[in-house]
């Protein structure tokens, strides 16, 4: 099925406002389902360093799902997919900085993922790297709740609203509902 590409304003409105819900969702609760559980504080640096680097792996998986869409790509999705990569690798050199800056060693990328069936159409590897940045958002919302320091709580907060704008454009593209539920969990 051809790919109609959205305006650059409508992918623009949803990231958005997919990324203005989740950073309200990451706020606090509305009563709706489970208070999230308090941060644990008992040995912040190691579990520090372990939540980070679980965050580094995904951010390694997504990295290569892209790599695998590199001749997949069509001429209306190649320019967003760079983008993402790249925000990708960003993300990925922020989170090695923040472990090491803990005392902690960044687990070093692997040559491949186990990332299902290798997509074989462009409708494929949107659809698996949709996947991906969703579950990217997730894994930094879980580790959201579990750090209590302000400095790491910061930038996990901005690469997990990025995570949610990418997945947000990549279901628009998808003709798929951009937000499909109300609140992020991990």
């Amino acid at each position: 099925m051809p790919l109609t590409p959205p305006s650059r304003r409508d992918l623009l409105r949803t990231g958005s406002a997919l990324a203005g819900a989740v950073a309200l969702g990451a706020c606090g609760g509305s009563g709706a389902g489970p208070a999230p559980k308090a941060r644990t504080t008992a040995t912040p640096t190691a579990g520090a360093v372990h939540l980070l680097d679980q965050a580094l792996v995904v951010e390694h998986t997504t990295l290569y799902a892209y790599s695998l869409g590199v001749q997949l790509f069509g001429a209306a999705t190649a320019p967003l997919a760079t983008s993402f990569r790249q925000h990708h690798l960003d993300h990925r050199d922020r989170l090695r900085s923040l472990i090491a800056g803990l005392g902690g060693t960044p687990t070093p990328a692997r040559a491949s993922y186990d990332v299902g069936t290798p997509p074989g159409d462009e409708n494929g590897i949107l659809s698996l790297v949709a996947t991906l940045e969703e579950e990217a958002a997730r894994a930094h919302y879980a580790a959201l709740r579990q750090i209590a320091d302000p400095a790491i709580l910061q930038q996990l907060g901005s690469i997990m609203a990025d995570e949610a704008q990418h997945s947000a454009a990549l279901r628009t593209v998808l003709q798929q509902d951009p937000a499909p539920a109300a609140f992020v969990t991990a």
